[in-house]
């Protein structure tokens, strides 16, 4: 936030002067974060990430200090598209390096569940909410922001996952599966609620069901809570309305992947997203499907699933066992007369 008084008394665009200590910031809105924007580049800034970072950091204090969200736009309440095109063209710019991201394997899935479970990550009583919150992003392959909240002392309910967005169908003690209404996603510029299904798996220990129903059976909360807490309950006063923060959940589950002896530049909690698409691949689930159940609008996500060794074997033993007496077809042979086909 220092950085963004800078700019703002560097520019003379400060309510009152800025004595270091009691700044009065004016009303921000979208044009004044492009102008924030292209001053960071000017400094030099050399890292998109670095410049979305700060951008952030100014909409949380907007955020905490009961202001208007700086980068939407007031007459169609939503991201303003000037202001998102302008870090697209800069991340374009200055995004030159190759990211190390990696899918989650299923074999690091595992190790970071039985991290969390060992009780050295996080206390007791908020494994639950971590286990659970894992197994959907995995096998539901949803992005971190769809299933926890951004604040962590307020929320929303019309934007943030809650209690009520998760359907059980089946017995009610031992569910078949459950129903998660997705209500905010990156791709959805119309919040059009989507809903997936997830289903029962026979792993009890990697059944994200099994893993749900546990944690509504022995964390029963109302409706409109927060569907996950990441928080120590313990701190919190009676009746606070207490959100799955984000940051929080990013932080544990940082600590899980350190914990386990994978690194942290190439596993993310994005992994989770991409390692379910590429376990779902290993399986032998038709790519179409996949594309489907993931809700991605074109094969892009072909770009970050991983093919394993065993598919290229396949791959090499069905080239080595291609039929050799093929012969090529003559298109001349085959070839039809336009003007004899009725249309």
């Amino acid at each position: 936030m220092t950085l963004f008084l800078v700019f703002l008394s560097r520019y003379s665009l400060m309510a009152t002067a800025w004595n270091g200590a009691d700044p009065t910031v004016p009303e921000i809105t979208p044009t004044v974060m492009m102008f924030f924007c292209t001053f960071m580049v000017m400094r030099g800034f050399t890292s998109a990430g670095s410049i979305a970072g700060y951008c952030t950091a100014v909409t949380q204090w907007a955020l905490i200090n009961d202001r208007p969200n700086p980068t939407i736009n007031p007459r169609t309440q939503q991201i303003d598209v000037r202001y998102a095109r302008l870090h697209r063209a800069i991340k374009k710019r200055l995004g030159t390096k190759a990211s190390e991201r990696e899918p989650l394997a299923m074999r690091g899935l595992k190790l970071i569940l039985d991290a969390l479970r060992s009780g050295f990550i996080v206390p007791a009583i908020m494994i639950p909410d971590f286990v659970a919150a894992i197994l959907l992003g995995f096998y539901g392959m949803l992005r971190v922001s769809e299933f926890t909240g951004l604040m962590t002392t307020h929320h929303h309910i019309g934007r943030e996952a809650c209690r009520s967005d998760v359907k059980f169908f089946g017995p009610p003690d031992n569910p078949d599966g459950f129903r998660f209404t997705v209500k905010v996603s990156k791709t959805d510029q119309f919040r059009i609620t989507q809903t997936i299904t997830v289903f029962a798996s026979p792993n009890p220990m990697l059944c994200p069901v099994r893993a749900m129903h546990h944690l509504f059976t022995t964390d029963p909360r109302p409706p409109s809570t927060p569907l996950f807490d990441f928080t120590t309950r313990a701190n919190n006063s009676p009746g606070r309305d207490v959100s799955a923060a984000r940051s929080r959940f990013i932080t544990s589950f940082q600590r899980a992947i350190v914990y386990c002896g994978l690194s942290t530049k190439k596993v993310q909690t994005h992994s989770l997203r991409s390692g379910g698409a590429t376990a779902y691949l290993a399986a032998g689930i038709d790519p179409y499907i996949i594309q489907r159940m993931g809700r991605w609008r074109s094969w892009c996500f072909a770009i970050y699933t991983w093919t394993s060794t065993s598919h290229v074997q396949h791959a090499m033993a069905s080239l080595a066992a291609i039929d050799t007496s093929a012969q090529h077809i003559n298109p001349d042979a085959v070839r039809v007369d336009l003007d004899s086909v009725r249309w």
